[in-house]
Formats: C-alpha cells, sequence, structure tokens
C-alpha cells in the first residue's frame, strides 16, 4: 500500500499562522474567513489523526489541501484605512503641544497621554483590522468632544490646582528659610563658643608664661618661691 503524503498539507495548516496575521484575513468578510478557518480545522483533525496511527485515503488529503489553497486565496480583506485615525491623532498631537493642553489638571492631562499613546500603537501597528481603526478614531473624536462639554468644570478644577500647588511652594518656601535661619544660629552660636574657647586658652597660655618668668627671676636671686 503507497504511504500518504501529509508535506504540503502540515505546511498549509503551519501557515495559517501568518495567514491570520495579513489584512487578506483579518479585514476579511465574515464568510470568507469561515470558510479558511473551516478548511484549516479539517486539515489539523487529518493531522492529529495521522499522529495517532490513523490516515485517511491520499485523496481525502489532497482534497482538504486543495480547500485550504482556495479559501486562502479567496479571503477578501483590503488594506487597513487608517486616514480618519491618522487624522485624529495629527489633532490630538497639536493639542497636547499647546497651552489649552497645559491648563488642564493634572489626571486629565495624564489621561490624554495615555489614551493618545494607546491609538498611536494601533495607527503603527500592521495588525490593526479597520474595525478597530474605526473605534479608535471615534473613540479620539469623543474625547475631545467629552473635553468641550467638561471645559468649565475642568478650568475650575486646574485653577483650585494651581492654588494648592502655589500654597504648597509657599510654605515650601517658608520652610526652608526658617531651617536656613535656624542653621545660621546654631552656626553663630558655635563659631562664639569656639572664639570663646581659643581666647580662653591663649589667655591661660599667657597667665602660664608669665609664671614661669617670675619663678625664674626669683630662683636667679636665690630665692624660692
Amino acid at each position: 500500500m503507497k504511504n500518504v503524503v501529509f508535506d504540503q498539507l502540515k505546511k498549509d495548516v503551519a501557515d495559517q499562522e501568518r495567514v491570520r496575521k495579513t489584512y487578506k484575513y483579518f479585514n476579511a468578510t465574515d464568510h470568507s474567513k469561515g470558510l479558511y478557518d473551516e478548511s484549516i480545522r479539517m486539515g489539523t483533525d487529518i493531522l492529529d489523526e495521522h499522529k495517532e496511527g490513523h490516515d485517511e485515503p491520499q485523496a481525502m488529503v489532497d482534497l482538504v489541501d486543495q480547500a485550504i489553497y482556495n479559501s486562502r486565496k479567496a479571503l477578501n480583506g483590503k488594506p487597513t484605512d487608517k486616514h480618519s485615525l491618522t487624522m485624529q491623532l495629527s489633532r490630538a498631537g497639536q493639542f497636547l503641544r499647546s497651552q489649552e493642553f497645559t491648563g488642564l489638571p493634572i489626571k486629565t492631562q495624564q489621561y490624554w497621554e495615555r489614551e493618545i499613546a494607546v491609538a498611536h500603537n494601533i495607527e503603527v501597528a500592521s495588525t490593526t483590522d479597520q474595525e478597530l481603526a474605526n473605534k479608535t478614531a471615534i473613540k479620539v473624536a469623543t474625547m475631545f468632544d467629552t473635553m468641550e462639554q467638561m471645559r468649565p468644570q475642568l478650568m475650575k478644577e486646574a485653577a483650585q490646582q494651581r492654588a494648592a500647588r502655589a500654597k504648597k511652594a509657599i510654605a515650601a518656601r517658608k520652610a526652608a528659610e526658617k531651617e536656613r535661619k535656624k542653621r545660621e544660629a546654631t552656626l553663630a552660636r558655635e563659631k562664639a563658643l569656639a572664639e570663646k574657647a581659643a581666647k580662653e586658652s591663649k589667655e591661660k597660655k599667657n597667665d602660664t608664661k608669665k609664671s614661669s618668668g617670675w619663678k625664674g627671676f626669683w630662683s636667679f636671686l636665690g630665692f624660692h618661691k
């Protein structure tokens, strides 16, 4: 009995990982993707049976492999159109560099920076499908609309934060000034004590020198004090 050849089927089944990362697959219609997925499932079943020692006839192996080939060629996905997303990100980029952005509350700024970074990664990814690109563009546009609606509240919050930061900065400067004066006072006391100690030491040396001088004088005269 002639051996069944599985080489081509193995290659086509293994190729599914690459195929699923192409726009022809992830942007294809559900029907088109469904046909490919089903042919891959059948090919996988045949290879699993082969591992267990149960081989399908060569004609069946070739038929399923042909189905994989045909369904792969029939995938009808188009390249992802990211024009809307790119336009929204360009708008967002200008906004993030504006004084209007830096005037927002800190948490709002962090939210925008985080979400725009995520949107940018989606834009540059080669595996971004059309649905995700559209949803992301809509999300960025919605962020602008929401910000406009909340502008009065955001401006009030930002003003409160600036006032709090200014108050904190003033308190920090006062504390630093108090600490500086305290340090200077300590240094002044230490300097005064050092000068006093030096003066006392000098006076003591002078007294000792004078005492020694008179003692030598009396000894010279033959007296002992």
